[in-house]
């Protein structure tokens, strides 16, 4: 079974990176396939100025949530 672990880093002067996976994966034997997409700076840095211009707006009003009484179904 095939399956997708995703994650952002960065490659080092000498083109290397360090990749670690789940613990639960240990001492097996993996077929692993890098897939890369260049990372646009930009867009990280607009984004994290959209997010910083939200930050705190709802510290005055609670989120409230409403409880009810659902029965689980296995």
């Amino acid at each position: 079974m095939m399956q997708v672990i995703k994650c952002k880093t960065r490659v080092d002067a000498e083109g290397k990176i360090i990749l670690q996976l789940p613990q639960y994966l240990a001492n097996q034997e993996l077929d692993v396939a890098i897939v890369y997409a260049l990372a646009n700076s930009e867009n990280l840095n607009e984004l994290h100025e959209i997010v910083d211009s939200f930050y705190g707006c709802l510290a005055e009003e609670p989120i409230l949530i409403e409880e009810t009484a659902q029965q689980n179904v296995a």
